[in-house]
């Protein structure tokens, strides 16, 4: 599997174990000039470094985010039969005999197919095919995060000089929901540009979901400081109301609907935060306002807009 541009190869280490020589054939291309470049043979897990700069990287994917039951595709070369795809799910994860994590699955791997790529429906990597019983159709592979702390996980993709892939690593791991992954490459990036707003609007969405609701916030203030957007007061105003700061989230709901005054989200939003200031008839027509540009809204708010018009109702007489 080809890990990153600058030639860099993971595989089984049985499968190299004994060998004089090392080889690599790549379609219809063999690449002679091999080397080791590190292992861990209790893992079972080979790197090999090669001089091939025109090698097409496999896109990073997170072995973290897997669930039970979740679709995924074994590559291998079983037989000789060059980049088969068997098609699978994860069917759990256990520990070998050596503390070895494993991710147990049932896409069939036989003879051959050690070694090979195992990929989510995106395409991306998670883990490495490393073993089968074929009489219990128990088969087995190293997950990809294991892979990467060998050689530590930026080395996936050419070497550091490239801050940008920092970004391009940390967007993808948000669209992955792969928030822990997000956090650690844009901060990797705004150590290299730290003037790059957008990067510190999706370092917080990140911290956001991470529930680090004052990092994010940091986050979310710096990108106002130059760029007043909608998005970032309605997400720091999300991180306002989950730390029950609710009269910063207010503001920052009035904010957001200023610049984007039919976004059924904020009013939603706004009126939770209204509704716990006891501002009752204000929570009632943001509410109404929510269900008037999004009707999917209205059995659940209709109750909430019940509750909170009996509530500005006491609030009257007494």
């Amino acid at each position: 599997v080809v890990i990153n541009s600058d030639g860099l190869i993971v595989t089984n280490h049985h499968v190299c174990k004994d060998a004089n020589r090392i080889e690599i054939k790549h379609y219809n291309k063999e690449i002679k000039n091999v080397s080791i470049y590190k292992y861990d043979e209790v893992k079972d897990i080979l790197f090999l470094q090669t001089d091939d700069r025109t090698l097409t990287p496999i896109p990073y994917g997170s072995s973290s985010t897997l669930r039970t039951g979740q679709r995924i595709y074994a590559v291998g070369s079983p037989e000789g039969y060059e980049n088969s795809i068997s098609e699978g799910i994860v069917s759990g994860f256990r520990t070998d005999e050596n503390n070895v994590k494993l991710i147990q699955m049932t896409c069939p791997i036989t003879d051959g197919s050690s070694g090979g790529a195992v990929l989510n429906s995106k395409g991306e990597l998670i883990g490495l095919s490393v073993s089968g019983q074929h009489e219990g159709a128990l088969y087995f592979a190293i997950p990809v995060n294991d892979i990467y702390a060998i050689i530590g996980i930026e080395t996936q993709y050419t070497e550091v000089s490239d801050p940008f892939k920092y970004y391009e690593i940390g967007t993808q791991a948000n669209e992955s929901k792969n928030y822990n992954d997000a956090e650690v490459y844009f901060s990797k990036y705004l150590e290299k540009f730290s003037s790059d707003a957008t990067a510190y609007y999706k370092r917080g969405y990140a911290r956001f979901k991470l529930k680090e609701y004052k990092k994010a916030i940091s986050d979310f203030s710096t990108v106002l400081q130059t760029s007043e957007t909608s998005e970032s007061f309605f997400y720091r105003g999300n991180c306002y109301y989950s730390l029950k700061d609710y009269k910063n989230a207010l503001a920052d709901y009035n904010k957001a609907i200023e610049q984007e005054p039919d976004n059924y989200d904020i009013y939603y939003n706004r009126g939770y935060a209204n509704f716990r200031l006891k501002n009752y008839s204000e929570a009632v027509s943001d509410w109404q306002k929510a269900v008037e540009l999004n009707p999917d809204y209205k059995n659940e708010l209709d109750v909430k807009i019940k509750i909170a018009q009996d509530e500005a109702n006491n609030k009257k007489t007494k």
